[in-house]
């Protein structure tokens, strides 16, 4: 069976790590390697992490298992890279710290990867307590080949992923194989990083005319948390960054990049004013103007 690895990065989530590990524990089939990268946190939750490992250390026996304590917080893809890096194995999911698996993700994860040869695969989830669910194929059929019950190809992977419904990385829901990651690496602490990786990864992919899947599954329990990047409240509109792929893409001739980068731009001018004060709403959009009339236009 071809070897899987699980990175979870951890900062102040000692409420949290122990079901996540339990998740893993509990597992059909469990994970050859996972690494949990404790970014300094303030809260006690490697030692939490500890424990939970010792508490299920007859469930991981056949699992290597490393804790690495970062001695400077670097942000969630800090850690995440951390832990690519240490990540020797055919296949790679990362897993936030709040989140858990069903019972059986991961068997059916590496199963779909192995009988269908997928570069990587983007993973159905549910969330907590929002009750999202994705995905919600009748909104983009269109986009999907079926080939295996709950199991699709996607058509155009990098026109698929653009589509404003569509989760890529939201919840860490992205299962690859490890190659196709070559020297790709999350950009640090901010909106949308995940999207911003795996589309990079993907369209190498589909650039290969390797297989891009979606496993329907909501095989990934997806708590929202307050203290989220995608919801903190910032008190100075200034603080905003606009998302990576955004400045990447806004000028490729690419009409898949330029789709993607417009989808992008429109969930930041949303967050931006869903947690900005509502007296400095009107400068940040006057601030970027230019740039949401040129996604329109």
């Amino acid at each position: 069976m071809t070897s899987l690895a699980v990175v979870i990065p951890l900062f102040d989530k000692r409420a949290f790590i122990g079901e996540a590990i339990a998740s893993l524990a509990g597992q059909e089939t469990p994970p050859d390697v996972l690494i949990i990268v404790d970014d300094a946190s303030t809260d006690g939750s490697a030692e939490v992490a500890e424990e939970a490992l010792s508490l299920h250390a007859a469930a991981f026996g056949g699992t290597q298992i490393e804790l690495v304590r970062r001695a400077t917080n670097g942000g969630p893809g800090a850690a995440r890279n951390c832990g690519i890096e240490r990540a020797d194995c055919e296949f790679l999911l990362c897993l936030d710290a709040d989140d858990m698996l069903r019972p059986d993700a991961l068997r059916r994860m590496r199963g779909a990867m192995d009988r269908h040869a997928l570069a990587m695969a983007v993973v159905g989830f549910a969330s907590e307590p929002a009750g999202e669910v994705f995905p919600e194929l009748e909104l983009f059929a269109d986009e999907l080949t079926p080939i295996e019950d709950e199991l699709f190809l996607l058509v155009d992977p990098p026109r698929a992923v653009a589509h404003p419904e569509f989760m890529l990385g939201r919840a860490s829901n992205v299962i690859v194989r490890r190659r196709w990651l070559g020297a790709h690496r999350y950009v640090s602490a901010q909106l949308n990083e995940g999207v911003d990786l795996w589309y990079r990864v993907l369209k190498d992919a589909a650039a290969a005319d390797a297989r891009v899947g979606l496993i329907a599954a909501p095989l990934i329990h997806f708590r929202v948390v307050p203290d989220s990047l995608s919801r903190r409240r910032r008190d100075d509109w200034r603080t905003l960054e606009i998302p990576p792929t955004v400045l990447r893409y806004r000028d490729s001739a690419d009409p898949r990049d330029h789709r993607m980068a417009a989808m992008l731009l429109a969930r930041w001018h949303d967050y931006a004013l869903a947690t900005i004060p509502e007296e400095q709403r009107q400068l940040f959009l006057a601030h970027y103007r230019n740039l949401f009339e040129a996604a329109v236009s």
